[in-house]
């Protein structure tokens, strides 16, 4: 497994990709912040999909029937097997890690990762 950190220029079509995906895919939604440690915000849900808007600065992931928001994330990266996502890690202006696992893992393209993996 590698965790990858992305440039903010990629999120876009990272997470357009992985909307586009097809498949049934379930997502745990987890966050950790420093006061209160980690806590499920969904667990094991139908993800509908994820999007950046740069303009607003905000990554919102709509997972069951919620749509989890971060606003001016300043860190995403992936932890893949291979072409294989297993998670998105997404540090807010808190510093409150979110963390979106899918089941099964989701397959990205190698022209969406980063060139030096």
């Amino acid at each position: 497994m590698q965790n990858l950190k992305l440039e903010k220029r990629d999120w876009q079509p990272l997470l357009d990709h992985i909307s586009r995906s097809e498949g049934a895919y379930k997502v745990t939604i987890e966050v950790d912040r420093a006061d209160i440690g980690a806590q499920v915000q969904v667990e094991n849900v139908d993800f509908r999909g994820v999007s950046y808007d740069p303009k607003d600065d905000d990554i919102a992931i709509d997972a069951g029937a919620i749509e989890h928001r971060i606003h001016k994330p300043k860190d995403l990266s992936v932890a893949v097997e291979g072409a294989e996502l297993i998670s998105l890690e997404i540090l807010d202006e808190n510093h409150a890690v979110n963390s979106i696992k899918f089941k099964p893992r989701l397959n990205l393209p190698d022209l969406l990762l980063p060139g030096d993996q």
